[in-house]
């Protein structure tokens, strides 16, 4: 890193930034090796860094490696491309022939629909006969007209004990009419044809395939997406004219490469960018002419630079060299709250965080939940301990202390390069290897 920003010092209009850089890295006064410069970048200024950044990204992109690699994405969209259309196609395909399935179902449909069941006239009988059994006339050992009783006492209780036998009687008689008419209908009942159920199986196929090629239509889009490398695609624009962007949004997996060596993190980026208006913009929609001004401060009660500054907080931005960022889950919320869905740049905006809002809050908290402070969870006591933890003592004992958050960018390692070519740039290659073996004497 030293070498390199001694050679970029030689260029006029870096000369300054990479002294400035360089009298930090390695001061004047002090004998310069690995280890100075290691420990001095340790202890670096964070402006510092991010200058130093900068210089590095903008040089990369000047290299042949990352031409070559954006040509070979160009190439693999185009393919992709092809492919979904080829998708696409068969599946408006298969739609048109389940439409015509669908209609030979409904030709078929009646012929093969169960008929409606009929009246039953079982329950006005049923009724008949139990207002007859509930009649005195009829009963058993009941007085006649003329007050004496019609039997003697030995049939009467004869009868008794039959009316219970001739109500279970009856009570199987009608259920084994019921069975003989359910019977009947079910034999009435037209079966459903070959040809029917033959039309149903093709539509089950036929959705069956179409889903199958929605999720390939989906995959490739995933695909397109991260392979459109070629420039940041922005999520959209507010009222004040505000860029947001979400880095995940194209170029690279949600979550960062899965190879790389920072991928236990679970998130590449993990926060909503804003980026302030361009001038352009602010000329012709924020700072106003006086007498545009004037014209909106008598109708709202306020200029458009006070709108802007009042509603924006403490964090507005003003031009696009200013940035803020969103980070929290919570402000997600907040922030589709505060978009109106009447605005020309705000409906396109709030459909953007929509469409992506459940893996933007995911990042989000893996974000958090890695950037949090071993102080902070050092102090959660789990559950069931907590007398073991008053008892423990620490008086004697050395805690170590956490290690600060922005060290953690050092625990990245170029794994591309080790493949390649098998050692960091930062460390020395290892020596070459001998072509030929021992000569034999002879």
């Amino acid at each position: 890193m030293v070498g390199l920003l001694h050679q970029l010092s030689k260029n006029p209009r870096q000369t300054a930034t990479c002294e400035e850089l360089l009298a930090e890295l390695v001061p004047p006064e002090e004998e310069p090796s690995l280890e100075l410069v290691q420990d001095q970048y340790s202890s670096l200024d964070l402006n510092f860094r991010i200058s130093a950044l900068q210089i590095i990204c903008m040089l990369t992109m000047e290299t042949k490696a990352v031409r070559g690699y954006m040509e070979d994405c160009a190439n693999t969209m185009t393919t992709y491309r092809k492919e979904k259309i080829e998708y696409q196609r068969n599946r408006r395909l298969a739609i048109e022939e389940l439409k015509v399935l669908n209609d030979q179902r409904r030709i078929l449909l009646p012929d093969n629909m169960p008929p409606s069941p009929p009246t039953d006239s079982t329950d006005v009988a049923k009724s008949n006969g139990d207002v007859k059994a509930a009649g005195g006339y009829d009963s058993p050992g009941e007085p006649s007209e003329d007050g004496n009783e019609s039997d003697d006492d030995g049939r009467a209780r004869r009868s008794l004990r039959r009316g219970g036998d001739r109500a279970v009687e009856r009570q199987r008689k009608r259920e084994e009419q019921e069975r003989k008419k359910e019977a009947e209908l079910a034999a009435k009942a037209p079966k459903q044809s070959k040809q029917f159920l033959k039309v149903l199986r093709d539509i089950q196929k036929k959705e069956d395939e179409i889903k199958k090629y929605e999720d390939e239509i989906a995959i490739t889009d995933n695909d397109l997406r991260e392979a459109d490398c070629g420039r940041t695609r922005v999520l959209g624009k507010d009222r004040f004219w505000n860029r947001y962007y979400w880095f995940e949004r194209n170029g690279m997996p949600y979550a960062g490469l899965p190879t790389s060596s920072t991928a236990d993190a679970g998130y590449a980026n993990g926060c909503i960018w804003v980026q302030g208006p361009d001038d352009m913009e602010r000329e012709g929609y924020i700072d106003l002419p006086a007498q545009l001004q004037d014209e909106y401060k008598a109708k709202f009660k306020m200029t458009v630079p006070e709108r802007k500054k009042m509603e924006e907080g403490r964090t507005s931005v003003f031009n696009a060299r200013q940035w803020g960022y969103y980070s929290d889950p919570s402000q997600v919320d907040s922030l589709l709250n505060w978009l109106d869905s009447r605005g020309f740049n705000e409906v396109k905006l709030r459909k953007e965080l929509l469409l992506y809002k459940d893996k933007i809050v995911v990042n989000m908290e893996n974000r958090a939940q890695y950037i949090g402070s071993e102080e902070e969870m050092s102090n959660e006591k789990p559950r069931g301990k907590k007398e073991e933890a008053k008892r423990m003592s620490t008086r004697t004992k050395t805690l170590p202390s956490p290690e600060p958050t922005h060290f953690r960018c050092l625990n990245w390692t170029n794994t591309m390069a080790i493949d390649l070519l098998g050692h960091l740039h930062s460390e020395p290659p290892p020596p070459p290897k001998r072509k030929g073996g021992r000569r034999s004497r002879g």
